[in-house]
């Protein structure tokens, strides 16, 4: 637990990657047999087309039928992705029969063609909804566990704040009776500091554990930003980082909860300015888009790893020897309760860029 959430070092677990390891062999051989089942099925259906006597128009048309099977299971499987390559392969290993039967665009022919496109639409249409359903059922999922891991930790915190409360009253109360130049109050200043620390996760375990209630009002972004920047900048020259803006003048005002939304800044562009190398820059913008307003911190660090991109958000997921982990988890939770959607994306160059979309309501 102290590796972990203390110190924000993972502890080797042997065991758990040779888990990992076999749950994603599992999967892996999973999708792989669904991949030969639909194949099969697809190169059945073709077979009894091809070695069918092509007189026989109503076993024809039950084939042509049975095509929506595969389409229907891969949708399942694999989703838009999927249905679009079974749809492409059916049609690239049919159209030579078709082409053998052609007959110069008879009734037949046209009927084959407006079953082929129809056959088109149904699979995007598949495919789309299976998509949908399952982001939906992804971000109930994740919903549900935020939610669940919210009351554990503020449980919790609930328990540990009042012991840390005691220590660091009991400690400052020793430390003002030690004389200045005694060789403890040095370990007493240590012992301080750790309490402080540790109240301070407490604190931010509870805030990401209670629901929040907005207190939305007309906001300015910009000139959010601005105040924002403006407290960050002196931990910037500490960093020996350049903090720059380029903001959009005509940004329409916002329903935001000011002092929320201020949370979310500064944690991003404290982010920025630890993950950046001393000498470097990071840039804050705004700009106006079709969705909403767009709220983009970028810095110039080494980014962030292929195998951590699925956990950034995660509760207790951090890189940072001192982290807690909780900080980008609050971020998302603070930006969805406004509606609205943050992510990030790799830079061109070097870095990390993290965007905040809030909607215009």
């Amino acid at each position: 637990m102290k590796g972990i959430f203390l110190q924000g070092e993972s502890v080797p677990n042997i065991g758990g990657q040779y888990l990992q390891a076999g749950k994603q062999a599992m999967l892996s051989n999973r999708k792989w047999t669904k991949m030969v089942v639909i194949a099969l099925m697809i190169g059945a259906i073709l077979s009894l087309h091809y070695f069918t006597f092509h007189g026989m128009k109503y076993h024809h048309a039950v084939y042509r039928m049975l095509f929506y099977v595969p389409l229907v299971m891969g949708s399942f499987w694999f989703g838009l992705k999927g249905v679009i390559y079974i749809g492409a392969s059916v049609s690239l290993f049919y159209l030579p029969y078709v082409v053998i039967q052609w007959q110069g665009l008879s009734f037949e022919d046209f009927d084959r063609l407006l079953e082929g496109g129809l056959y088109f639409v149904m699979a995007f249409i598949l495919g789309s909804l299976v998509e949908k359903e399952r982001k939906k059922r992804t971000a109930l999922v994740q919903a549900e566990s935020l939610a669940a891991v919210g009351r554990a930790v503020s449980e919790v915190a609930h328990d540990m704040k009042t012991p840390l409360m005691a220590i660091g009253g009991f400690v400052n109360q020793v430390s003002r009776k030690l004389r200045e130049d005694d060789p403890n109050q040095k370990k007493l200043e240590v012992v301080i500091q750790e309490t402080a620390r540790l109240e301070s996760m407490v604190q931010g375990m509870l805030e990401f554990g209670k629901p929040l209630e907005l207190q939305r009002s007309n906001t300015n972004l910009n000139e959010l930003v601005q105040k924002t920047v403006e407290v960050a900048k002196p931990k910037a020259r500490r960093c020996s980082i350049e903090l720059k803006t380029d903001l959009e003048s005509s940004l329409p005002s916002l329903m935001l909860d000011t002092s929320r939304v201020k949370q979310v800044l500064l944690n991003l562009v404290t982010n920025a300015i630890q993950a950046s190398p001393a000498g470097e820059r990071v840039l804050v913008t705004t700009r106006l888009v079709n969705s909403g307003v767009s709220l983009t911190i970028s810095d110039r660090g080494c980014g962030i790893s292929e195998r951590n991109r699925e956990s950034v958000f995660h509760p207790f997921f951090t890189t940072k020897k001192r982290g807690t982990g909780l900080g980008l988890g609050i971020v998302k939770k603070i930006v969805e309760a406004h509606e609205g959607e943050v992510f990030f994306h790799p830079n061109p160059e070097k870095g990390v860029t993290f965007s905040v979309l809030f909607p215009i309501l």
